[in-house]
């Protein structure tokens, strides 16, 4: 009897080495998101997550991943459409992904913007950040209605001239020329960008061939 009891106890128990497996993403949102950054901080930071973050009033607000290879595709179709322009002939380029200033408490990072070159001089060798004349959203299923409309104020409220929506999934392009005036192109329509830039001509399927 002592020899089976010695024998039980002695046997090794099974030990799970398996390792939980905890997102690598979790983990860098509890760190960023939502955190407190100073302005000075938060224009010298670089995310490594993947993920961009605006920064809004003091806090950040984590945005989608950075532009996929599809979604930069729309912008080189954007500035060939440009380079047949007056403006883009000037040296005006669609830029992907900049940080411009909505007020002094908030830094947004459109998807597209479009700058003139003096604009993208200026903040190349001065340091100043610009206002573009028109933002371009590529809106995905992660963005909220709320979000979506608020930017749109907010960009306006800043002086953005027109404001784009592009839905690759539906392949539509939403034009705003005020926060309650909005146009909407598909298929084989023109997609205005007026009164920003009133030369561009690029049609929808154009846009998301």
């Amino acid at each position: 009897m002592l020899l089976s009891i010695l024998q039980t106890t002695m046997i090794p128990q099974e030990i799970s080495h398996k390792r939980i497996q905890v997102p690598i993403v979790s983990v860098v949102q509890r760190r960023t998101k939502g955190r407190m950054m100073s302005l000075a901080s938060y224009m010298n930071w670089k995310p490594e997550d993947g993920f961009k973050y605006e920064w809004n009033n003091g806090i950040l607000e984590q945005r989608i991943y950075t532009m996929t290879a599809a979604e930069t595709n729309i912008l080189v179709h954007l500035n060939d459409a440009l380079l047949k322009t007056k403006h883009g002939a000037e040296g005006g380029r669609f830029l992907g992904e900049v940080r411009i200033y909505t007020s002094p408490s908030q830094v947004r990072i459109p998807d597209i913007i479009y700058l003139t070159q003096q604009q993208r001089h200026d903040a190349q060798y001065q340091g100043i950040q610009p206002l573009p004349a028109i933002v371009m959203e590529i809106i995905s299923e992660n963005d909220t209605a709320n979000r979506i409309d608020a930017k749109v104020r907010e960009y306006f409220a800043a002086g953005v001239q027109t404001v784009w929506h592009i839905k690759p999934r539906s392949k539509i392009v939403e034009s705003y020329t005020s926060p309650k005036h909005i146009t909407v192109y598909s298929d084989n329509d023109l997609c205005s960008a007026a009164p920003a830039l009133p030369d561009l001509r690029i049609t929808a399927n154009e846009l998301f061939s």
